[in-house]
């Protein structure tokens, strides 16, 4: 986390200088009590009061200006590097190829923009400079307490010295326990996304007191775990405040002494006592802050494995293609586990402008396919060409500036209908509006009342399925897609909305259509120019409907 102090140094040196004035203030305020008891003893002592209010008064108008001050130079150095770490993280995340970034849960993702970035704020970025504060705040009062008496300042050095001792006894099994409940939590957020995604399945069930049961399960462990962090933090805390304590009951012993044997007065006892608590104190939040520190550790070294995860990040030194032509699959392997080949040597050729449907049972491998064709995965043996170009060789912006694809489950953004189409890209509203109407969208904007600016709710509540589906349709037109991948989009739709979706994609002039379907009647089936059949991983037949072997025909119309 040093790159975001070195970055904004200079609001953090300001920082450190509101700081470094709120202890001289401290100073002051020893010295005024130490004033103000030696006035009360001496003759004068109604107009040295009188005098004494005065500079209060003044006192009190400077401590209030650099406490704000303090606050205020704190809050600009937190929004800078909150905003940096959250912009970063989100960057990196966003620049992983798609392998890299599903073999992780997507809910530790969330877990670390939400929880760990949280835990920097609290831990790095306010506590490091805190603990600074600190120290600064003690050597001020140290140095202040050497001009009261040297004798009382050494013994506050020995006794502050010793609440150091904790943090390095009780530091290791702190982080142990922190690092415990953060993969609880994460643990926790894997499941809590899955339920709310499976919600409608939960409640058709009717599961909902087994979920509660399971749930709870888990709360009750995060919660346990969380309770032996705190526990094991707790030790170390009080440890440190017994010795606090013991501390100033020396330091008030020996004052005291000095004291009864006329060495020091009473002025000076009482601000000798009060710089003191300013360097026990601050000695005591660092001891705490140091053991926090350690707990936090583990959050750290996660963050800063995305930061610099730079084998997960997508390489950028790639070139662009002008078009993607016709794609060309030759000797296609893929496994995603050691052995267990899922695509066996795949030959064929995609040509520009034509419609293939792609069929074949569960685990046939056309899934696979096209995530291969749209570049998902990097490690498959053979070559895949768009126009001639090895697509490992392809910058994936541009191959995704030609090429679309299209999911069963669309996703959509609680935006309007613009930013949903354009996917928040520059777009002449007339060529938004030529995509809605080629996607069959135009009554269904029309009738939303304000045109492109009307809202798609969460999670496009506010949408049919089929209008869903127009919308991922309308999105490619828009950003003038030649090939389009569908990955069996219409399957969770009525048989007519799902006509009507097809109807859109196969009268689309110039667009290579490669269609995943499960329907596969031959009505439909004519319609393509071609059928591939795929089973385990390989290419049986392929061609025209009326082409297929009489027996493959009589297996599709089963299906």
């Amino acid at each position: 986390m040093g790159r975001y102090f070195k970055r904004y140094r200079g609001k953090l040196v300001l920082w450190m200088l509101a700081d470094l004035f709120m202890a001289l203030c401290l100073v002051f305020w020893s010295f005024f009590v130490k004033h103000m008891a030696d006035t009360v003893y001496a003759a004068d002592g109604l107009t040295g009061i009188q005098s004494m209010l005065i500079l209060g008064v003044t006192f009190l108008l400077v401590c209030m200006l650099t406490e704000y001050g303090d606050s205020y130079f704190r809050a600009r150095f937190l929004r800078a590097a909150n905003g940096a770490l959250e912009k970063d993280l989100m960057n990196r995340i966003l620049h992983y190829d798609i392998n890299a970034f599903n073999s992780e849960n997507s809910a530790k993702y969330i877990s670390i923009l939400n929880n760990d970035v949280r835990k920097i704020d609290e831990m790095v970025f306010r506590l490091l400079p805190q603990t600074a504060g600190n120290v600064i705040c003690a050597s001020v009062c140290l140095v202040a307490l050497l001009v009261y008496n040297p004798w009382n300042a050494l013994i506050c050095v020995i006794t502050t010295a010793l609440q150091f001792l904790p943090p390095l006894f009780i530091g290791k099994r702190a982080a142990a326990a922190q690092q415990k409940y953060m993969e609880s939590l994460d643990g926790m957020n894997a499941e809590i996304k899955d339920t709310f995604t499976g919600f409608e399945v939960i409640k058709s069930f009717g599961v909902e007191e087994k979920i509660q049961e399971k749930s709870s399960s888990t709360f009750d462990r995060v919660e346990a775990d969380a309770f032996r962090m705190r526990i094991t933090q707790g030790k170390s805390i009080a440890i440190s405040e017994g010795l606090v304590y013991f501390g100033c009951i020396v330091q008030m012993i020996f004052c005291a002494y000095l004291v009864i044997q006329g060495e020091i007065t009473m002025g000076i006892l009482l601000g000798a006592l009060q710089i003191a608590n300013y360097v026990v104190n601050p000695a005591r939040q660092i001891t705490s802050q140091l053991l926090e520190y350690k707990t936090v550790k583990p959050v750290i070294a996660r963050v800063v494995a995305v930061l610099d995860g730079e084998e997960q990040v997508e390489a950028t030194e790639k070139v662009s293609i002008a078009k993607a032509g016709q794609i060309q699959v030759e000797g296609l392997r893929f496994s995603y586990e050691e052995n267990k080949e899922v695509l066996h040597r795949l030959n064929y050729r995609f040509q520009e402008g034509k419609k293939y449907a792609v069929v074949g049972g569960s685990g046939s491998g056309k899934t696979t396919l096209i995530r291969l064709l749209m570049g998902y995965y990097s490690e498959y043996t053979g070559g895949i060409y768009f126009d001639g170009v090895c697509l490992d060789d392809i910058d994936r912006q541009s191959l995704y500036q030609h090429v679309a694809m299209i999911h069963q489950k669309v996703f959509l953004f609680e935006d309007t209908i613009r930013n949903n189409i354009t996917m928040f890209q520059d777009c002449p509203d007339e060529q938004v509006w030529q995509a809605i109407h080629d996607a069959g969208l135009t009554q269904v904007v029309e009738r939303m009342g304000h045109g492109l600016d009307s809202m798609v709710e969460e999670n496009g509540r506010n949408l049919s399925g089929g209008e869903q589906q127009r919308i991922a349709i309308a999105r490619a037109f828009a950003r003038g897609t030649e090939v389009m991948l569908v990955d069996e989009a219409t399957a969770s739709l009525d048989p007519q909305t799902a006509s009507q979706i097809n109807q859109v994609l196969l009268e689309k002039e110039g667009l290579t259509l490669i269609a995943i379907t499960h329907r596969t009647n031959q009505e439909l089936l004519e319609a393509y120019d071609e059928v591939l059949v795929l089973e385990q991983g390989k290419l049986l037949e392929h061609g025209s409907y009326e082409s297929l072997s009489p027996q493959r025909k009589q297996l599709l119309a089963l299906h």
